[in-house]
């Protein structure tokens, strides 16, 4: 309402400001139509919406009528201010009525607002009552409910410790019954009813170990201890007699069939298998129930105490086994290996011996298994008392026949028939009896390999370092000729392609017992070594073999040599290396096979260094250390006892790498031996030039060639003694190396070294030559060409 009245104020001011120009200057028609239209946009006012929907009607109608009465013309200033007034009198006139109507209508409107909130305030406390009824409903029904669930669940616990109880009172209710009943029928071992008591015994000692805070805990402790020793007590003679009797019985048969039968007939199996066997199978047959109930609770998860009981027991009935059956049957199995022993040679007694002892081993565990029951895992422990005096009996009688063998190829061959056909193919067939006897041939193996051991021992120190050569050994080269000349030279260009320690070749280890036929050129010894770690290689483990293998090719290495010096001194210094290049290097080749075990297994050596001790003797000769001395640092004995004590030296032995080095010695030996037989004129010759010049006798611009030794007449007579060589005397070594060393390949390999050296002497003749002398003085001497000289050599090669 004041924005209107200060709204129609400010338009009361604008009009009176209006009339004033109004007076001065009449309107005219255009602006007289524009105040008209100012007239009737002035008389439409906004009302609220819902004021205007009521009223719209009215309004429209008042306000038309109105608008008619009010539309007069004006001609002056007070007849517009007449009408302007009567306008503003009558709007608000209107206006106010229609505010006093919505007015009316409100007062209506809250009258009835307070009639429908009083309602609402009276169902508002009919509401909170009725609530306040609910909640002291459901409280009291909650409080029944819970007094119910309690005494349900008090019912409950009730019900379920008069169960605990009368559990608990059951396991003590049922050893009393127990503690009465052994003095009956029930206490016997043989009757029914004794394993399901010895598992009621079990539950009952199982529940009060579990519960050690009951008053009488330590009572009925005691009380289940001595029933349950008293019960195995009571198994461990019942085995025991139950045993006893099949013994018995089993004896008794057998005195029945030799009073029936003749000696001959009782040692055969078909008389012996009824009695030791299906008989005494029969006998123990009911122990077996009893025997897996006491190892099935051995077994099982329980109190440790328990189980060790019943592992004891079922121990102790096994040892009661093996010992009634070994006491049974070990007279008849010795009397089985001693018929094998007398009848047949000493590998077809091993092979008959462990064929029958593998039967008893079988007929044994299947025995056994008739009455115990027997894991896979515990079966050689299990039959190892019963089975380890038949294979000690087996044993002893196999023994002091290898103990009398001397030859280490029937030893070999012994331990090859246990190694590979005994353990290999007889128990590897037979899978866990296999297993049962195989710790008795492991035992055996491990003797007869350690007699082989020291055998080899010996074999090796008798026939190769002990070995004194006959004129026939050491007649080289008569000897490969022999063979040449019979055709019995084997081919052995493989075999000797190998000179140079770093050059490869592959030659397999052929053993053979007749080493007088395959290698007729090869020195006994060698012949022998080689037999012999061929036989080794296959019959000992890699450690055992590679150091007795480490010890014989040393002392075959040894043994080469010596032979070799003793042929020089019998024949020449060529004949002497080239045999020890061809055996050392037949060894090499043939220990190439186990080269690795060689490397592998080394063999230690400790030895005692004393080489700090000279500084000490030394200052002693000089005389800075005395005996008599007060000092220590000065007094002898002082200084030895503190500083001289000798230092242990630990090394490794390594014949292979000595055969390599005495191979390569003796190959480079040789190659010197034949550079010399062949330019030794030319090689003097050069080393008085080298002296000569060294010495400074020579003048300036003077030449060598005016020495005497070094007139071109006397260089003359050296080169052509050095041509003479050349066509007689290398073309003789060529062929004396052809008929050593058979393989081309080993030949040119030494003979190339000395083409070079002899290449080299000639050079360097013909160096000096253009340098020391004239022009005329080289047609004097016969110096070869290198040309020339390379086409000879070639020649010479070309016999390879």
């Amino acid at each position: 309402l004041t924005m209107s009245q200060s709204h129609r104020k400010t338009r009361v001011d604008a009009t009176r400001s209006s009339t004033h120009v109004w007076e001065s200057s009449p309107l005219t028609g255009k602006q007289l139509n524009a105040v008209a239209s100012l007239v009737k946009m002035t008389s439409e006012r906004l009302v609220p919406s819902h004021i205007a929907s009521e009223e719209e009607e009215r309004d429209r109608q008042i306000g038309k009528a109105a608008y008619d009465s009010a539309v007069v013309d004006v001609h002056s200033a007070h007849q517009f201010h007449q009408w302007y007034t009567d306008i503003e009198a009558r709007r608000k006139v209107e206006t106010d009525e229609r505010f006093r109507c919505h007015l009316d209508a409100l007062e209506q409107y809250i009258k009835m607002c307070d009639v429908l909130l009083e309602s609402a305030d009276q169902s508002q406390e009919s509401f909170d009552s009725l609530k306040d009824n609910y909640r002291s409903i459901v409280g009291r029904r909650q409080t029944l409910q819970d007094e119910c669930s309690q005494l349900a669940s008090e019912k409950k616990r009730l019900l379920q410790f008069v169960q605990v109880l009368n559990e608990k009172l059951e396991n003590f209710e049922e050893l009393e019954t127990i503690t009465q009943s052994f003095p009956g029928g029930l206490s016997k071992v043989d009757k029914v009813g004794f394993i399901p008591m010895l598992k009621r015994l079990d539950d009952c000692s199982s529940f009060i170990d579990a519960h050690p805070q009951y008053t009488a805990y330590s009572t009925y402790a005691v009380k289940c201890s001595q029933l349950r020793s008293r019960a195995l007590s009571g198994v461990r003679s019942h085995v025991f007699a139950t045993l006893r009797t099949a013994v018995n019985l089993v004896r008794q048969h057998h005195v029945e069939d030799k009073n029936s039968t003749d000696d001959s007939a009782l040692s055969s199996e078909g008389l012996i298998t009824p009695v030791l066997y299906v008989k005494f199978r029969s006998a123990i047959s009911n122990l077996r129930p009893l025997m897996v109930e006491v190892d099935s609770r051995a077994r099982l998860g329980g109190v440790t105490a328990n189980k060790k009981e019943y592992a004891q027991v079922i121990s102790d009935c096994r040892a009661i086994y093996c010992e009634q059956r070994t006491a049974l049957i070990l007279d008849f199995v010795k009397l089985r290996i001693s018929e094998y022993s007398t009848e047949v040679s000493l590998p077809a007694f091993i092979r008959a011996g462990c064929a029958y002892f593998l039967q008893v081993c079988r007929a044994e565990r299947e025995l056994f298994e008739s009455a115990f029951p027997l894991e896979s895992t515990d079966i050689v422990s299990s039959l190892w008392a019963l089975m380890e005096p038949m294979g000690a009996a087996l044993h002893d009688a196999i023994r002091p026949r290898y103990i009398a063998l001397n030859d280490v190829y029937t030893l070999a061959e012994l331990v090859d028939l246990l190694s590979e056909e005994i353990m290999e193919e007889q128990l590897g067939k037979h899978g866990e009896t296999g297993d049962v006897m195989r710790p008795f041939v492991q035992a055996l193996l491990g003797d007869i390999r350690e007699r082989l051991v020291f055998r080899a021992q010996s074999f090796i120190k008798e026939e190769v370092e002990n070995y004194r050569p006959t004129d026939a050994d050491l007649d080289y080269p008569g000897k490969l000729e022999n063979v040449s000349s019979r055709g019995m030279l084997p081919d052995m260009n493989e075999a000797d392609a190998r000179v140079l320690p770093d050059d490869s070749a592959d030659q397999s280890l052929k053993p053979t017992r007749d080493r007088g036929k395959s290698r007729q050129h090869w020195y006994p010894p060698l012949q022998s070594t080689l037999s012999c770690l061929a036989m080794l290689y296959r019959s000992l483990d890699s450690r055992t073999f590679s150091g007795l293998a480490q010890e014989a090719v040393h002392i075959c290495s040894d043994s080469i040599q010596m032979a070799s010096r003793m042929i020089m001194s019998r024949r020449s210094n060529f004949d002497g290396q080239l045999f020890a290049i061809k055996h050392l290097l037949v060894l090499r080749e043939q220990i190439s096979p186990f080269e690795s075990d060689l490397a592998a297994h080394s063999v230690p050596v400790r030895e005692l260094d004393f080489s700090h001790l000279r500084g000490q003797m030394r200052r002693m000769l000089a005389g800075e250390l005395s005996l008599f001395s007060t000092s220590p640092d000065a007094n002898a004995l002082i200084v030895l006892a503190a500083k001289g004590a000798p230092r242990l030296v630990e090394s490794t032995v390594d014949s292979q790498r000595e055969l390599e080095r005495h191979l390569k010695v003796a190959c480079e030996a040789y190659i010197m031996a034949v550079t010399r037989q062949i330019v030794e004129p030319m090689l003097g010759f050069i080393t008085k030039v080298t002296a000569l010049r060294v010495s400074g006798t020579l003048t300036d611009g003077s030449q060598v060639s005016g020495a005497a030794f070094a007139a071109p007449e006397r260089l003359a007579e050296v080169v052509a003694r050095v041509n003479e060589s050349l066509d007689t005397d290398l073309p003789a070594c060529v062929e004396k190396m052809s008929m050593y060393l058979t393989g081309a390949a080993t030949r040119e390999i030494i003979f190339n070294p000395i083409r070079s050296n002899i290449a080299e002497a000639h050079s360097q003749i013909a160096s000096l030559l253009e340098r020391e002398y004239q022009p005329d003085d080289l047609k004097k001497v016969p110096l070869r060409r290198p040309a020339v000289l390379a086409k000879m050599m070639s020649k010479v090669s070309s016999k390879f």
